[in-house]
């Protein structure tokens, strides 16, 4: 089994045309096919990337001293 990936722009008339080079001619081939848009034209960024600009707005953005709040009492159990 191969597993191609490709990334191609449908046409005018909303098709994708692809060509799939296979091992034999004459030969049944089972073919698999996902089909979503591209998220970003560069192909950099998926469903679980950072958005665009992400780290340029957040980064060296915190102003004032980092402090623990208090975490309250601690659990007492029974004993067994």
């Amino acid at each position: 089994m191969k597993t191609i990936e490709l990334i191609q722009e449908a046409g005018a008339d909303k098709i994708v045309r692809v060509a799939i080079p296979v091992d034999e001619a004459a030969r049944r081939y089972r073919l698999i096919v996902l089909i979503e848009p591209e998220v970003n034209g560069d192909g950099g960024e998926g469903l679980n990337d950072w958005p665009p600009g992400f780290f340029e707005r957040t980064a060296g953005k915190w102003v004032g001293e980092l402090f623990r709040q208090p975490q309250g009492e601690y659990e007492r159990r029974a004993s067994l």
